[in-house]
C-alpha cells in the first residue's frame, strides 16, 4: 500500500498559506483622484468595442480589439497581458494578434466577444461585422480557441465561421453563402452578439442584434440556438406574431427581469422604440414562441417611451439596491437635431416593469452623444458607480449615492469632475490627460491585479485605444450576495435538478461572469459532492443535481470573486422519492488549473464485464497525471486541496493529451477482482506549472459502490 508522506502535506500547507499571502494588497483608504491619466494603450484602429478575457488561461486579463467600425476593414487584434504566463508585469500588454489571430480576415468589424461557446474549458472568441449596401453585408466570424478539445495552444485561435453556423430560416437566399441553402455562414450587417443560455439548456445561445444597413432598421434580431458543441442553428420565428423585432439596434442585454429564472431580452433602439421581449421558457411557452413582447406594458404603460429618443445602448444592474435588475439607457445626439438626449434610469418593479426615473436622477449629465456605460465600485462603497464613453468629449464618472443614504431629492448619480457645485461629488475622477477622444466603448476590470478596478477605452477615427489605470483604489473588499436562488420542492421523478442562481455584487455583470461558482450537494447528511455552476448571462448562474439521488438531498452555493470575496449561502433541501440509486458519486472539489478545475468522471454500471470509462478533462495540456485508488476515504491536505482518495491503495501514472484530456476504456472486472459492496474512491492529481506553490491540481473525487 502507497502513503502519501507527511513531508509532502506540510509542504502543501505551507504553498497553501504563501499563495493566499502573494496576492495581497497595501489599502488606500482615500480613494481621491483614483486615474491619474489615460495611456495610449491597445492599438489606435477605428475600434468599437474592446473585450476582456482570458484567453491563455493564466490568471490575468487579456484583452480583444474589434476595428473597422463605420470606415474601412482592419484587422482585429488581441492583445496579451503580460503577468502569468508572460511571467512579466501584470497590466502591461504586448499585441499578439500577428501570431494568436493569424490569417484573421480583415473586417468592418462592430464588436468582438470572448465566450466559451464549445465549453471545453477556453475562451473563444465571435466578431460581429456591420457590412454595407455595397457589399451586401459581411460574415459574422466565430474564432475557436486551440487549447482544450482542440488539443493544441491555449490562447491561440484559428477560424471556425463554417461550422460555428447552422441552420438558417430567417436569412435572406441572397446573403446566404452556405450550401446548401439555409446553411452556414450569411452576410448581414450585425452590431452586437450577446451569449445567453435563453432556452435554459445548459449551453450558451446567440442573440445577434442589427440597426440595419445604414441605420435602416430592416434587419430583426436574430437568436441562434446552441447544440452543445458549438454551432448555432436559428431559432425563428422567436418571439410572438405581433413582436416588432426589425429594429436600430445597437445593443441589447439579458437578464431575469421578472425573477422567474429565464433571462429575458431588453433591446435598445437608436432612432426608434426600443422593445422588451419577455422569455416565456419558466412558462412553458403558452403561445409557442420563446420571447414575448411586453414594451407596451412594461415600459410604455409606465413611463418610459422611447420613441425617437436615439437610445443607444442599455446596461443592466441593481441600481437602487433592492434585488432586481434596473436599466441605465445612454442616449445619442447627433448634435443635429438641436436638442440634447439625457441618459435615462429605469427601476424594476420586481416584476419586469421599468418605470422612468421615480425621482432616480442622474445630476450633471452632459446631454450629448454618450455611447455607452459599464458599472463599477471605483470607491468600494458597495453600489455600483458608472463610467459613460462619450463620443463628443469627456468619458465622465458617475459616483452613486445609494450606499450613502440617497434619497430622491439628491438624485442617485452625480457626474464627477468639472464645477458642478455638487458636494456630493466634489472630485474629478475621471484623468485629464487623454480622455476627450471619439469613446464607442468603455469597460472596467482589474488589469494589474492589485484589487480595484481599471478602465479600458476604445476609440475611433484611428485615435488609440487607452488604458485609465486606478492607482489610488480601495481593493474590493465586498463578497457577492445572493438575490434569487431556487427552492426545491420535494420530487418523486428520480428526474436531474436544475438550480439557478442570481448574484448580485459590486462590479460589472461582465466580471461575475467569470466568478467561481460551486453547488454542493449531500444526501441524508453524507459526504459533500461539489458541481459545477455554469455562467448563462445576465449575472445567473445554473447547476445540475443528477438524478438517482433518493433521500433527503441537501444544497448550498459557494461564489468567489476574482479578489478572494466569498459568498457562502444558507443550505436548502428536499425530498427525492422513487429516484432509485446510483453506483457513482462525485465528491468534492478539484482545485482550478491551467484549464479551470480538472473533472473526472466514471461512465458504466459496475457489472462484471461492463464497458467503463474513466475520463478527466479540463486538466493541464500534456502534463503527467497521476490516478489515486483507495478503498475508503480519510481525506487530508494536498496540493492547497483534499485528497479524498487517501490512504492510497495503488496509484496509475497517467498524462493528459494536448487539450488537456485523459480517458481509460476498459470492461468493469468480475466480482472476484471488485467483489459486490465494495467502496472504491479514484482521484487525479494533475502537474501543472500555473499554479503556485503546489505545481499541481486536483480533480474532484469519484466514489463507486460496487453493486
Amino acid at each position: 500500500m502507497l502513503r502519501v508522506p507527511f513531508s509532502i502535506l506540510c509542504a502543501a500547507a505551507l504553498a497553501c498559506v504563501l499563495a493566499a499571502d502573494a496576492h495581497s494588497q497595501t489599502l488606500d483608504l482615500q480613494p481621491g483622484r483614483n486615474f491619474a491619466d489615460a495611456v495610449p494603450t491597445f492599438g489606435g484602429g477605428r475600434t468599437e468595442e474592446l473585450a476582456a478575457g482570458d484567453a491563455d488561461n493564466d490568471g490575468d486579463w487579456d484583452v480583444a480589439v474589434a476595428n473597422g467600425g463605420d470606415g474601412p476593414p482592419q484587422a482585429n487584434e488581441l492583445w496579451i497581458n503580460q503577468g502569468g504566463a508572460q511571467a512579466g508585469t501584470e497590466g502591461e500588454f504586448i499585441d499578439g494578434s500577428a501570431t494568436r489571430l493569424a490569417g484573421v480576415t480583415l473586417d468592418t468589424s462592430r464588436d468582438i466577444e470572448f465566450v466559451d461557446y464549445d465549453d471545453d474549458g477556453d475562451l473563444d472568441l465571435f466578431v460581429s461585422n456591420r457590412g454595407s449596401t455595397a457589399n451586401g453585408g459581411e460574415v459574422s466570424r466565430a474564432y475557436r480557441n486551440q487549447g482544450g478539445l482542440q488539443q493544441g495552444a491555449i490562447g491561440f485561435y484559428s477560424e471556425d465561421t463554417d461550422a460555428f453556423w447552422g441552420t438558417t430560416i430567417s436569412i435572406p437566399a441572397a446573403q446566404q453563402l452556405g450550401t446548401p441553402d439555409d446553411f452556414g455562414p450569411w452576410k448581414g450587417f450585425s452590431r452586437e452578439g450577446n451569449f445567453a443560455d435563453v432556452d435554459d439548456d445548459g449551453d450558451l445561445d446567440l442573440v445577434l442584434v442589427s440597426p440595419g444597413v445604414n441605420l435602416n432598421g430592416q434587419e430583426p434580431t436574430r437568436i441562434f440556438l446552441n447544440d452543445g458543441a458549438g454551432r448555432f442553428d436559428e431559432l425563428w420565428p422567436w418571439a410572438d406574431d405581433a413582436a416588432d423585432v426589425m429594429l436600430h439596434s445597437l445593443d441589447a442585454d439579458l437578464a431575469d427581469l421578472d425573477g422567474d429564472f429565464d433571462l429575458d431580452l431588453f433591446v435598445s433602439s437608436r432612432d426608434s422604440q426600443a422593445r422588451l421581449f419577455q422569455n416565456q421558457h419558466a412558462q412553458g411557452q403558452p403561445n409557442g414562441r420563446l420571447f414575448l413582447d411586453v414594451t407596451l406594458r412594461a415600459l410604455i404603460e409606465v413611463g418610459s417611451e422611447f420613441q425617437g429618443s436615439r437610445n443607444y445602448e442599455v446596461e443592466l444592474g441593481d441600481l437602487d439596491g433592492d434585488g432586481d435588475f434596473d436599466a441605465w439607457m445612454t442616449n445619442y445626439d447627433s448634435g443635429t437635431s438641436g436638442f440634447s438626449h439625457f441618459d435615462r434610469v429605469l427601476v424594476n418593479d420586481g416584476s419586469g416593469k421599468l418605470a422612468r426615473d421615480h425621482g432616480v436622477t442622474i445630476k450633471g449629465d452632459p446631454g450629448i452623444d454618450e455611447r455607452d456605460a459599464d458599472f463599477f465600485d471605483f470607491d468600494n462603497d458597495g453600489d455600483l458607480d458608472v463610467i459613460i464613453g462619450n463620443w463628443l468629449g469627456t468619458n465622465f464618472i458617475y459616483v452613486s449615492t445609494l450606499a450613502d443614504g440617497f434619497t430622491p431629492a439628491q438624485g442617485l448619480y452625480h457626474r464627477t469632475g468639472t464645477t458642478l457645485g455638487d458636494s456630493l461629488a466634489p472630485d474629478p475622477e475621471g484623468p485629464l490627460n487623454g480622455n476627450g477622444s471619439q469613446s464607442n466603448d468603455i469597460d472596467t476590470l482589474d488589469v494589474d491585479g492589485d484589487g480595484d478596478l481599471d478602465v479600458i477605452i476604445g476609440n475611433d477615427q484611428n485615435q488609440m485605444n487607452r488604458l485609465m489605470e486606478n492607482v489610488l483604489g480601495v481593493p474590493d473588499s465586498f463578497a457577492p450576495t445572493i438575490t434569487n436562488w431556487t427552492d426545491q420542492a420535494d420530487k418523486n421523478d428520480g428526474t436531474p435538478t436544475p438550480i439557478h442562481v442570481t448574484l448580485f455584487d459590486n462590479s460589472p455583470s461582465d466580471l461575475i461572469a467569470y466568478d467561481s461558482a460551486k453547488l454542493f450537494v449531500a444526501v441524508d447528511g453524507g459526504s459533500e459532492s461539489c458541481l459545477r455552476l455554469r455562467h448563462q448571462g445576465g449575472q445567473q448562474f445554473r447547476g445540475v443535481i443528477p438524478a438517482a439521488l433518493s433521500g433527503n438531498v441537501s444544497y448550498r452555493v459557494e461564489v468567489t470573486d476574482d479578489n478572494g470575496n466569498t459568498l457562502v449561502s444558507p443550505t436548502r433541501s428536499y425530498v427525492q422519492s422513487n429516484a432509485g440509486t446510483s453506483p457513482m458519486q462525485s465528491i468534492g472539489c478539484g482545485t482550478t488549473g491551467v484549464n479551470g478545475v480538472p473533472m473526472l468522471q466514471v461512465a458504466g454500471t459496475l457489472m462484471p464485464n461492463a464497458a467503463t470509462q474513466i475520463t478527466l478533462r479540463h486538466a493541464a495540456p500534456n502534463a503527467f497525471a497521476t490516478l489515486f485508488l483507495s478503498v475508503s476515504s480519510s481525506p487530508v491536505p494536498f496540493k492547497q486541496g483534499t485528497l479524498h482518495a487517501f490512504p492510497v491503495s495503488v496509484f496509475l501514472s497517467r498524462s493528459t493529451d494536448a487539450g488537456g484530456l485523459d480517458a481509460l476504456d476498459f470492461a468493469w472486472p468480475d466480482t472476484s477482482v471488485f467483489p459486490s459492496g465494495l467502496e472504491l474512491w479514484m482521484q487525479y492529481g494533475v502537474q501543472d506549472a500555473s499554479v503556485f506553490g503546489a505545481g499541481a491540481s486536483l480533480s474532484n473525487a469519484a466514489r463507486l459502490e460496487v453493486p
